[in-house]
């Protein structure tokens, strides 16, 4: 798709360009035709106006370089004076065998051999008749010269078809990487919702097959498809979500006490880090505001927590703290965690990645839960990064404060 999308837009370049060439070319080569011509002619008639008895010499004139002036008397029949131009390249033999024709006929003007232009004019009483003869061929010259531009513009043609093919690549390289993440989004997700699925599946088998039994005897089938339904369910919000502000969704922003969000997310934690033996310590500035959505918000605040919450090591030592420093809000989070390398470290806000495939299962995972608070971050103009350090993971969120936002 992303080729012919591609071949389509160098197309409608290069034809539009070639459509331009042409009617410029046109008229290029109409108006100079006309010009040259006219410009022959008043230069024909000039010559008429040539004294032979003057003493500057017919050729040295570059008014006449491609002329020749002939003078007849009509009573003797014989050619009384001539001239021709040093550029003239005229047939003088072919010329003066139809001299006499010429000169005793009813035409002023015409064509002689298709290369030869005349025109004719009387005096002393009509009896002597002069008679200019031009070489049509300059005009040749002149459509030669415009082939040869032609020739020259169709190779700048051809130059910028090539680049049109290397400009079509780079604009359309955004668009074929997010048609990439498109194709790599809908397979990770189906194979993401395949195993869910084939549990459950597997599990309403199993109770199928041992109607007579109770249902306390099946809880162990029920509990399992009902665990795996409820990570389905988590993982159709989160691909939703995405989905939604892929396409642009716009959420409501109001001011927002980024504190108070913040705050009571951290106390529906603090049973949950408590039960599992984790040490969590915080410390939030207070009356921070920002310019947000208050579900966005805590939904971050939760993705972070929770990721320390599942992957950090020992007791944890989490650490949360919110602080405001002039233009930016700063909201970090880290824990003592397992070695990360620079490489896991760039692919930790892709979609679906995991940095264990077997530990993500063990901890119900899906890979999607950075990616959406990069998204949630980047939709209220700030950002996410993550680093590692001394045995310790440390995610931190910038944004801009409500107040340096609003002026």
């Amino acid at each position: 798709m992303i080729n012919g999308l591609r071949k389509k837009i160098v197309a409608i370049n290069v034809v539009s360009v070639c459509i331009v060439f042409f009617v410029a070319m046109l008229f290029v080569f109409s108006a100079g035709y006309n010009r040259v011509d006219a410009e022959k002619d008043n230069r024909i008639y000039a010559a008429f106006d040539y004294d032979f008895a003057d003493g500057e010499k017919f050729e040295d004139n570059q008014l006449f370089g491609d002329i020749a002036l002939y003078e007849y008397n009509l009573s003797s029949g014989v050619i009384v004076n001539k001239a021709v131009g040093d550029s003239a390249n005229l047939d003088v033999k072919l010329i003066e065998e139809t001299i006499a024709e010429i000169a005793e006929s009813d035409k002023k003007s015409g064509i002689i051999s298709a290369k030869i232009k005349f025109a004719k004019r009387t005096s002393n009483n009509g009896e002597m008749v002069r008679i200019v003869f031009s070489n049509r061929f300059s005009r040749h010259s002149f459509i030669a010269y415009v082939l040869l531009t032609s020739g020259a513009l169709l190779v700048g043609v051809g130059c910028y078809f090539a680049i049109s093919m290397i400009l079509a690549r780079i604009a359309l390289k955004p668009v074929e990487d997010s048609w990439s993440k498109q194709k790599q989004f809908v397979a990770d997700a189906s194979h993401e919702l395949k195993t869910p699925l084939s549990v459950i599946m597997a599990n309403t088998e199993i109770i199928a097959s041992h109607q007579d039994e109770t249902v306390a005897s099946q809880m162990q089938w029920i509990e399992n498809t009902r665990l795996e339904a409820k990570r389905m369910a988590e993982l159709v919000a989160d691909l939703l979500f995405l989905a939604k502000n892929d396409d642009g969704l716009k959420v409501q922003m109001e001011p927002v006490n980024i504190s108070d969000c913040i705050e009571t997310t951290v106390l529906s934690y603090d049973a949950v880090f408590y039960e599992n033996g984790k040490s969590f310590r915080y410390d939030i500035a207070r009356d921070v505001k920002v310019f947000g959505n208050v579900g966005q918000l805590k939904q971050l605040t939760t993705i972070l927590l929770d990721n320390a919450n599942k992957y950090s090591v020992g007791d944890g030592n989490i650490i949360l703290n919110l602080t405001c420093a002039g233009r930016h809000i700063t909201l970090s989070v880290s824990n003592d965690s397992e070695e990360l390398s620079e490489e896991q470290l760039s692919h930790l806000f892709d979609r679906f990645y995991t940095l264990d495939k077997s530990r993500n299962a063990e901890k119900s995972g899906n890979g999607l839960g950075l990616s959406i608070a990069k998204m949630i971050s980047q939709t209220h103009g700030g950002d996410i990064s993550a680093s590692y350090s001394n045995g310790r993971t440390y995610f931190v969120v910038e944004l801009p404060s409500y107040k340096f936002k609003k002026e």
